[in-house]
């Protein structure tokens, strides 16, 4: 996040320099609460979009995957959506060695887990795909005692809103469900979190043109969907634009290993700033001249 502010300061410092040659006004959002907090739809919220809408947003994420200052994006779905799930199982707790006077909640969850998996695997279409992942259980306090409930977290991420409403639903369906085939009860929530971010053609076709002028024949290459998710999302669901990455992998590095982004062992090249800094302004600038043309 520090890399993203300076790149994005040290635009707004080039840009507002030569201010009075620019032939309209650019905006410069700092996204606070960008990591799972909405930062951007408290933005909108609270008028950033306003009086008047800008006409094009664009966004740019560094990636120590790629090679050092090149882009990568993609025309349409770009990221996933992302909610956040959690379930409780209630049983009846009791003595570990007398689990027959008991409603056991840990095998429940078990067999959640798998058939959520197996419904991902089996019922969701792989060309509209979705991700389930159950991250943690908490149950339990010894090792001769059945807990009374379960505690069940994980996230679900989709590209699209239609598949996304079909898993939400599943889940809903098979934590309720298969608790009360075993007399339980299960409880599900989910929390909403980013839609999917949706790329605008002709914006992705003008920031795959500055990188090729700033980069060269190469310095642009079209990404596949990830599931990761992204809050600028809600900027994209107001507005047309485009996000995409820069890559920022050390020199002599080989990006395919490199520690990806959010591992404590992730290196960048600072260098970076500065391409991130000239894609930044030759994208307002380009746009403020020609707009999609």
């Amino acid at each position: 996040m520090i890399l993203h502010t300076a790149m994005l300061v040290g635009a707004a410092k080039a840009l507002c320099a030569r201010r009075d040659e620019l032939p309209g006004t650019v905006v410069f959002m700092f996204q606070p609460g960008e990591e799972g907090h909405h930062g951007a739809r408290h933005m909108i919220a609270d008028g950033l979009l306003d009086a008047p809408l800008p006409e094009a947003g664009f966004a740019l994420h560094i990636s120590p995957n790629m090679q050092m200052g090149h882009v990568v994006s993609r025309s349409g779905t770009l990221m996933a959506s992302t909610d956040t799930l959690r379930a409780t199982i209630t049983g009846r707790g009791g003595h570990a060695a007398m689990p027959h006077d008991c409603l056991d909640p840990l095998p429940i969850a078990c067999e959640i887990v798998t058939a959520l998996q197996t419904y991902v695997a089996r019922q969701v279409a792989v060309t509209d795909p979705a991700v389930l992942s159950i991250t943690k259980l908490n149950a339990g306090s010894a090792h001769n005692v059945i807990p009374s409930s379960v505690e069940m977290l994980g996230t679900m991420r989709t590209l699209s809103e239609r598949t996304r409403e079909q898993v939400r639903a599943a889940f809903i369906r098979m934590v309720e469900g298969i608790a009360a085939a075993h007399g339980a009860v299960g409880t599900p929530t989910i929390e909403e979190g980013y839609p999917v971010t949706v790329n605008d053609s002709r914006a992705t076709e003008l920031i795959k043109a500055v990188a090729t002028t700033i980069g060269g024949e190469g310095a642009y290459q079209v990404m596949p969907p990830m599931m990761g998710a992204e809050d600028f999302s809600y900027v994209l669901q107001k507005l047309p634009g485009a996000m995409a990455f820069i890559g920022a992998a050390p020199e002599g590095s080989d990006p395919r290993t490199n520690p990806p982004l959010h591992n404590t062992k992730m290196t960048i090249d600072e260098r970076v700033m500065a391409h991130g800094i000239a894609v930044h302004c030759a994208v307002a600038e380009r746009f403020l001249a020609n707009g999609f043309d």
